[in-house]
């Protein structure tokens, strides 16, 4: 586990469309394994694991975070912002912030907004609108939380941006692993843009793909982050997630069950779950072209769209574990019987 490569991915500063920080350690990566990297045009990382004449398989992760934009400056120096995502109302009031300039400076400040969670500012001890200026900040700035990764007891870590840098993580895991390993499928690894803006970089990812099967890494949380009852299916320590329907996708139950088979024969704990609101890149992949048998998993965490998240290493180790079997079983058969409904 490469505890320090889930740090740097949490610690990234990465709202929707200004994903460079994070882009840039996929870049990294990819570049000590030589392989070439490829943009769609909102600035999705698209990585040729190898080339098969074989099914194309589109394994995906978002790079952005929830977070803010500079809205406005006040004459009095507050700084109004814009939520870029669903911020959770709970996590909009006296949080820690950063303001990344467009020059790539990073300045400290307050979050603050009412009791409703609207009409949010951000407090850098200003006084007045020239000091606001005279730091450099502009409207269009991103703001992202100021929450730094940390080890927690019991294998748990704490920190933002785990939806999706989780996923991120376990995309540049299977790069490592995979990079040389013969396959009966071209696998794509695939870190996408502006998800939490409506699933647009799954979307222009897919279409310039043109993948034969996708699986959408993300991650989720339960409501009441102390339920252990048996209605709680994301429970972290209890193993990576298998989403069977959200809001923008009902999972193909042949590639679930299939999923299911590889987690059991590997004694994989498997959680499988169904996400009463929400959505992930999968909504938008699936619907492209003339449709894409695709799957959502992931590990599971808590405290989500906040300020920091808590999730659990060997989920992640074992949801990588499972990737890996599963990369493995992509051939041109199974892949025909995902849509053969005759």
């Amino acid at each position: 586990m490469d505890v320090e490569l889930l740090a740097a991915l949490s610690n990234a500063d990465a709202i929707a469309a200004s994903e460079q920080e994070v882009r840039d350690i996929f870049l990294k990566e990819a570049a000590k394994y030589g392989k070439a990297v490829q943009f769609d045009a909102l600035g999705s990382v698209l990585i040729r694991l190898n080339e098969h004449p074989g099914p194309k398989v589109m394994i995906c992760a978002h790079m952005d975070e929830v977070g803010f934009m500079v809205r406005s400056i006040g004459s009095n120096g507050a700084i109004d912002v814009l939520p870029i995502g669903n911020v959770r109302k709970t996590a909009r009031m006296l949080q820690p912030v950063r303001i990344t300039t467009r020059e790539g400076h990073k300045i400290s400040g307050l979050l603050d907004g009412d009791a409703s969670g609207e009409n949010l500012r951000v407090d850098i001890g200003a006084c007045t609108a020239q000091e606001v200026t005279e730091a450099g900040i502009a409207p269009g700035d991103r703001v992202t939380f100021a929450s730094d990764f940390q080890r927690l007891p019991h294998q748990r870590i704490m920190g933002k941006a785990f939806d999706d840098r989780l996923g991120c993580y376990l995309l540049l895991t299977l790069l490592r692993e995979l990079h040389a390993t013969p396959l009966e499928c071209e696998l794509w690894l695939v870190a996408s843009s502006s998800e939490e803006v409506g699933l647009r970089g799954g979307k222009t990812a897919a279409h310039t793909v043109q993948p034969d099967v996708a699986v959408v890494l993300d991650t989720a949380c339960w409501g009441n982050n102390f339920d252990f009852s048996a209605a709680n299916h994301r429970q972290i320590g209890q193993g990576p997630m298998l989403v069977l329907y959200d809001k923008s996708m009902v999972a193909p139950p042949r590639l679930a069950q299939h999923i299911a088979d590889i987690a059991r024969a590997n004694d994989i704990r498997l959680q499988q779950d169904m996400f009463s609101n929400g959505g992930t890149d999968g909504g938008a992949i699936h619907l492209t072209g003339s449709g894409i048998p695709t799957i959502v998993m992931g590990p599971p965490t808590r405290h989500g769209h906040c300020a920091a998240s808590i999730a659990d290493l060997n989920d992640i180790a074992s949801c990588h574990r499972l990737l890996v079997a599963l990369a493995r079983t992509f051939n041109a058969h199974h892949v025909r019987s995902l849509t053969d409904f005759s």
